[in-house]
């Protein structure tokens, strides 16, 4: 069993977080740390968790004793940690929280978006910063056209937030963070991007729109991103658009495309947004780092009922098919 530590438990993406580890069948979930609530059930504060195992908030945290460290918050003592990491050569560390990309190189942290990085989070790496959630669904929709050195225009990217996530995402470094991203890939990419970002009236999904300029059909650009994607477990590419309903409450990320004039390419792609580029993609590093097989704790119920024929929007709903 892989030993668990989250610091910053009592945080929102804690509590996602919790939901997915207590029903990992590979986790023991050790210190859950937040000495505000120290001696508190985890069911009296993150609602869910009545009927499932006892769990309660600790004021400790001993990194010695555990395999991996889920840090969320900005707390001196997760930057103790941090800059402390070689005390602990067996610990890895996991990094969600907001500060994650102060240094991270110059602590040999990898960037942990596996339809990038897979091989390197496979392959002896030990600690990786979580992406922000607008550039983990923008990097996906990107990076089959940057691995084939086609990014040779501008490139205009909308972000459609759940309401209660626009407060969380800073624009200027998540353009920066998708730039950094896009040149490591094709390093000839020199082009401008432009990031814009609303809130929408989607639960919990997020909506990335990209225009740019691309020469390919829409048959051949399919077949670019199938040759990437043919074996990833949570990537999926659609020819009929995308609903909302298909991603919410799950690992999924589904891309589709649409050609809006000669020698033009939008890409639309929507994934749950506390999920991707969060606690779903933090318990894919995780599985990567311990050699479990993607899906272990991830194969998620969406939480969409009903049939939803707007594919914009999540009003339409019916508790009956």
């Amino acid at each position: 069993m892989i030993k668990v530590g989250i610091l910053g438990a009592d945080s929102p993406d804690g509590g996602e977080l919790l939901r997915i580890l207590i029903h990992h069948p590979e986790v023991d979930l050790r210190s859950l740390y937040s000495p505000s609530l120290l001696g508190r059930k985890v069911s009296s504060f993150h609602h869910g968790f009545i009927g499932e195992q006892d769990l309660f908030f600790t004021d400790k945290i001993d990194p010695s004793s555990l395999d991996a460290l889920f840090i969320l918050d900005d707390s001196h003592l997760g930057k103790q940690i941090v800059e402390r990491i070689d005390n602990w050569p067996e610990l890895r560390i996991i990094n969600l929280s907001k500060d994650r990309f102060e240094n991270w190189t110059q602590y040999e942290f990898d960037y942990g978006l596996s339809e990038i990085n897979r091989k390197t989070l496979v392959r002896g790496s030990k600690n990786a910063v979580i992406p922000s959630s607008p550039a983990s669904v923008a990097l996906i929709a990107l990076y089959p056209l940057a691995s084939h050195l086609l990014l040779t225009s501008d490139i205009q990217i909308d972000v459609d937030l759940p309401a209660d996530s626009l407060d969380e995402v800073d624009k200027k470094l998540c353009t920066r963070e998708i730039e950094e991203r896009i040149q490591s890939v094709q390093r000839s990419f020199d082009q401008n991007v432009e990031v814009n970002i609303s809130s929408w009236s989607a639960n919990r999904a997020i909506r990335v729109r990209i225009g740019l300029k691309c020469p390919l059909g829409i048959d051949e650009i399919s077949k670019v991103y199938q040759s990437v994607y043919d074996d990833h477990n949570f990537t999926f590419i659609s020819n009929e658009g995308n609903n909302v309903a298909e991603v919410e409450g799950t690992q999924k990320c589904i891309i589709s495309f649409s050609k809006p004039g000669a020698g033009l390419l939008e890409i639309e792609a929507v994934a749950d947004g506390r999920l991707r580029g969060g606690a779903g993609d933090a318990v894919h590093v995780l599985n990567l780092f311990f050699a479990l097989h993607e899906k272990i704790g991830l194969s998620l119920k969406p939480s969409a009922f009903g049939n939803k024929n707007d594919n914009s929007n999540s009003q339409n709903t019916s508790w009956f098919a």
